[in-house]
């Protein structure tokens, strides 16, 4: 009882420090959520755990970001964790800064992104160079990138990426003097990218070493692995089928520290997993064969899998547990309960129940920061900070633009909207299949006054083009008249809160006979993929047989597409969630 409540007081010093020193909040990689304006959650879920979407931005190499909106951005961040362990029969009691590393990361123009990783401190050590690499994107015509540098390990899961205290075995177990982890970032080049379900890389990675050692081939001083990962599902699909397979030489030295000769290993692996708003659930087995993993020693295999549930109990609090093991020279077991919560989006507290076969229970907390990120604030490069909030635009100006729209000059409006490369993102002819949602029939399915607003306060990841309202109107009147213009008897949707952070209640007035039934499919766009949520039934109204309302729950933030369903019939709204 003692240990907990000393440990306990350390824990809330270090809480009450870190709020005295980080007056600006923090996240992960708060560089990208402070530059594109959104909220954490975006991207994680109890950091630095990964929602699909940042899983998605994260494996594209950010590529899907508003470049022009990063580049504004103040481009560094800090991040810090204090660890305590309670004692037991097996360690004393202890308290440390496990973590204290700077983050970079940004765009050299549209299709080269940039990130940097420098630990002070790692593992309560000094720490060197954790990432630090940069990537040329939208290769081959699609979202293929080439990365070079320092990077994590590629793998299914990316192990790196797990918010427990405890690491994942599998990701750290040696096999005699082959030191080859997942868990660890290395220096080499990647092809990777995504095609809708599927994700895949290509890889040739190195040393584990400090910058100076950058791209040292000499098979002597370290590991040489050729990496393959491939993956498919994810985005519409609730399930994630992935394989690794690595081949690779890990030097053999003599007790002196001289080379001797090297082991030729390999590593496979099998991985699945199934996620909901609420639930993430996965799985691996992973195996491999080292032909000499010492000197004189015979061929030995080694082995690993495990076995992970989280939960998540509301957008705060988070609970997990795991099993996992990893054989070869000695065999490891052990299990894991961790609870999670986030005081606020960038600043959490996670405690740790680990247990293993012939030693003690552990009992671990953590506090971990990072900043500057602040909700509603863009800090910028020259030291300026502005708002990310949506306000309500003046009524007068609002209704001018609308009631103008169509008015405005269609082939100037074609202009602005091919000067501006809004195929980009909307996909030829602005038919949809890039990052954001179709616009060809908008009109259809937005007013006049909704398509204005998206263009005058453009949600993340659009970027503002600072447009007037005589060219908000030719854009309006433009795309209005993509499929022909406006229907009269296709319904009005509406979205309250109109920008929604987590929850919206939706409202669907039809101009005609009202349909029997009226349901709508909540979709994520994840690139040119798409994530399904369930489907929500609209209730009618009592005062209005015309107006169909209901609540829809949205799992995270980003691009969403609103699925309008009745009598046969379907329409797609776009919607941005959070920021």
């Amino acid at each position: 009882m003692k240990q907990v409540l000393v440990a306990s007081v350390r824990i809330a010093c270090a809480l009450a420090l870190g709020f005295f020193a980080m007056a600006a909040q923090a996240d992960a990689i708060p560089v990208f959520a402070n530059g594109q304006g959104v909220s954490c959650e975006t991207c994680h879920t109890t950091f630095p755990g990964m929602t699909p979407y940042g899983m998605m931005t994260m494996m594209t190499n950010f590529q899907n970001l508003d470049w022009k909106k990063q580049r504004q951005a103040f481009p560094f961040a800090v991040r810090s964790q204090i660890v305590s362990y309670l004692g037991n029969g097996d360690h004393p009691q202890q308290t440390f800064a496990n973590t204290l590393s700077i983050l970079g990361g940004g765009f050299i123009g549209k299709n080269f992104t940039w990130y940097t990783e420098q630990p002070f401190v790692d593992g309560g050590a000094p720490g060197i160079t954790e990432q630090a690499w940069i990537s040329w994107n939208g290769l081959l015509g699609g979202t293929n990138s080439l990365q070079v540098g320092k990077a994590h390990t590629w793998f299914p899961f990316m192990p790196a990426h797990g918010w427990t205290l405890g690491d994942y075995l599998l990701a750290t177990q040696d096999n005699g003097q082959n030191s080859f982890e997942p868990n660890d970032a290395r220096w080499g080049a990647t092809f990777n990218g995504m095609s809708n379900e599927f994700m895949y890389s290509l890889g040739y990675t190195t040393s584990v070493d400090p910058i100076q050692h950058a791209f040292d081939f000499n098979k002597e001083d370290g590991n040489r692995v050729l990496d393959f990962n491939l993956s498919y599902g994810g985005m519409s699909k609730p399930w994630t089928v992935g394989i690794v397979g690595m081949r690779g030489t890990a030097p053999l030295l003599d007790v002196d520290g001289s080379y001797l000769q090297s082991d030729l290993f390999s590593r496979e692996g099998l991985y699945y997993s199934y996620q909901t708003p609420k639930w993430y659930i996965q799985t691996m087995y992973y195996h491999g064969y080292d032909n000499q993993p010492d000197i004189g020693a015979p061929g030995a295999s080694f082995n690993g899998a495990m076995l992970e549930v989280q939960r998540s109990l509301s957008r705060k609090d988070f609970i997990l547990a795991r099993y996992d093991l990893a054989s070869s020279d000695s065999l490891n077991r052990q299990y894991i309960l961790d609870y999670a919560h986030n005081f606020v989006p960038n600043l959490k507290a996670t405690v740790e129940l680990g247990m293993s076969p012939q030693s003690h229970p552990s009992i671990g907390l953590a506090l971990d920061f990072a900043g500057p990120w602040e909700q509603g604030k863009r800090f910028l490069a020259n030291g300026e900070s502005v708002s990310t909030t949506d306000a309500t635009p003046p009524p007068i100006r609002h209704m001018t633009v609308a009631a103008q729209a169509m008015n405005g000059d269609v082939n100037a409006g074609a202009k602005l909207v091919q000067a501006n490369g809004c195929e980009g993102c909307h996909g030829a002819h602005l038919m949809g299949g890039g990052v954001g949602p179709k616009l060809y029939g908008i009109e259809k399915r937005l007013s006049s006054d909704q398509i204005a607003d998206f263009i005058i306060h453009p949600r993340a990841p659009m970027p503002d083009f600072g447009f007037t309202a005589e060219q908000v109107n030719d854009i309006v009147a433009y795309l209005s008249s993509l499929d022909g213009g406006a229907n009269s008897t296709q319904p009005v949707v509406t979205f309250d809160p109109a920008a929604p952070v987590d929850v919206a209640t939706i409202s669907v007035r039809f101009p005609g006979t009202p349909p029997s039934s009226v349901s709508v499919l909540p979709i994520m766009q994840m690139g040119s993929s798409t994530m399904q949520t369930r489907t929500v039934q609209l209730q009618q109204s009592s005062t209005d047989p015309h107006v169909f309302t209901g609540k829809v729950v949205f799992s995270m933030g980003g691009p969403w597409t609103i699925r309008l369903q009745y009598d046969g019939q379907t329409l797609d709204v776009p919607l941005t969630v959070g920021g």
